[in-house]
């Protein structure tokens, strides 16, 4: 219970008897909340607190999430987002955030290998790979290569376990060396000339875009524009997940590799995602073609759709999952002492 940490409150009325409340205190930045759920006007027993805290634990935590979410919407402003688009995301973020909180290191270990797992395969695919989920299993799990696929797919979707490892282990800002790290992991063995290299020439096409590149002799100074900018922005309270996004797009116009730069702009957004506690984006290969389309409602100056775009794919993706392994970690132990995690990865 020591998870949980609710407490039994008591108000006392002009008229009629005492009123007790299991009650949970939310802060977030300075700003204090209580969480109550009415029990009664008789006195609870220890018996009775423990069994209130198991029976109404789903109940309370998810209203802590939703005031958290409240209480911090009011720290953000917002070009593009609606307020209510707003604190939805900031709800999904402190779900996430007790769900994963609630978790043991084994289950946390679990939970985040098997989303890795979903990621790696759903963004490569996006690029053409044809590894299966399965497969991508196999070989980042259990080191067992796929048959009939070639060197190259391979390569691309077992590059991710360096890159995961480099990920996990750096706690800085955003940086050109982060991103030219990132690419000669994602690269490697792969383009061994270029992994890590930003490009150096200019005529060089992408598929289903017709606007020209980023000139390569400036691909260095605009990068570290639209990092400085990013960061100017947090600092003005914009929103983390709108400016996550609007990087992420103008990273892909920019377009500084000349082979790779999908990956590496996906893995930015999402460790900026990460790096202030909002849980990652899937990116899959059946969505490529909504993912194209909204990046290039960005390329037209679009960014109200575009930024609508990318916060319906967080909101599908999370926001009822989420709610539903919330509660599954709240209930009581089931007698075979197994966590079921709803399992939508794999």
């Amino acid at each position: 219970m020591g998870r949980k940490p609710y407490r039994v409150e008591v108000n006392y009325p002009k008229r009629g008897k005492p009123q007790y409340y299991l009650v949970k205190d939310v802060k977030v930045r300075g700003k204090k909340r209580k969480i109550r759920k009415y029990l009664g006007v008789v006195p609870p027993s220890v018996k009775d607190v423990e069994k209130y805290r198991e029976r109404y634990a789903y109940e309370i935590e998810l209203k802590a999430a939703t005031k958290r979410a409240e209480l911090s919407s009011a720290f953000y402003s917002s070009k593009y987002l609606t307020f209510e688009q707003l604190r939805t995301i900031e709800e999904i973020r402190f779900i996430y955030k007790t769900f994963t909180g609630l978790l043991t290191t084994d289950e946390i270990e679990i939970y985040e290998r098997n989303f890795e797992v979903r990621y790696v395969q759903g963004t490569t695919s996006i690029e053409g790979n044809t590894i299966t989920l399965k497969e991508a299993y196999n070989l980042l799990v259990n080191d067992l290569p796929p048959n009939q696929k070639s060197l190259r797919e391979i390569n691309e979707v077992q590059n991710f376990k360096r890159v995961k490892a480099y990920r996990d282990k750096f706690r800085g800002k955003v940086s050109i060396d982060f991103i030219k790290t990132l690419h000669h992991l994602i690269m490697n063995n792969i383009a061994i000339d270029s992994a890590g290299i930003f490009r150096r020439i200019d005529d060089i096409g992408i598929v289903g875009y017709d606007f020209r590149v980023t000139p390569s002799v400036l691909i260095e100074s605009e990068l570290n524009k639209i990092i400085e900018k990013y960061y100017e922005n947090l600092k003005q309270g914009r929103h983390p997940f709108e400016e996550a996004v609007k990087f992420h797009h103008k990273f892909e116009m920019i377009h500084p590799f000349t082979d790779g730069n999908g990956r590496v702009g996906r893995e930015i957004l999402n460790y900026m995602l990460t790096r202030i506690g909002y849980p990652k984006l899937l990116f899959l290969g059946e969505d490529r073609d909504a993912y194209i389309k909204s990046l290039k409602l960005g390329d037209q100056g679009n960014y109200a759709d575009m930024i609508q775009a990318f916060t319906g794919l967080i909101i599908k993706q999370r926001s009822i999952i989420l709610k539903e392994n919330l509660k599954e970690v709240v209930l009581p132990p089931k007698k075979n002492g197994q966590l079921r995690i709803t399992d939508f990865y794999l």
